[in-house]
């Protein structure tokens, strides 16, 4: 039998802190351009994410030292990738707020899978 501890977790949460429905979009990798740089490729899905402020744990665990950055900690149903070399993928691009957030780190994965958090960083708008 499988407990699903986020399911629990997230239904008393979302009377405080609502979940949002959001476009993502996972990274697949990189195709090379002619002149031989790196173009990043994506598949896109939509996901129900639960937004939340980096905590003080959190900022431990990824030791923030000399790091100025706008920064949220993100629970999904599934998962979510950073930067990966040996997968040669180079991070997850969620959008909300009016912003695309990349993931830079995997803080917590449960089960096979079954759900994640992630911390994700502001991106600078090229628009």
């Amino acid at each position: 039998m499988s407990l699903n501890i986020f399911g629990a977790a997230g239904n008393v949460c979302q009377a405080v802190n609502p979940h949002i429905t959001i476009p993502i979009r996972f990274s697949t990798g990189s195709t090379d351009n002619a002149d031989g740089s790196p173009n990043p490729t994506y598949s896109t899905a939509s996901v129900e994410v639960e937004v939340q402020a980096v905590s003080s744990e959190d900022l431990k665990q990824i030791e923030n030292i000399n790091q100025q950055a706008d920064m949220r900690s993100v629970y999904v149903f599934g998962v979510l990738n950073a930067l990966n070399r040996p997968l040669q993928i180079g991070g997850d691009i969620l959008t909300f707020y009016g912003s695309d957030w990349l993931v830079t780190q995997q803080l917590e994965e449960w089960g096979d899978g079954e759900w994640t958090k992630v911390l994700v960083t502001r991106q600078i708008t090229t628009s």
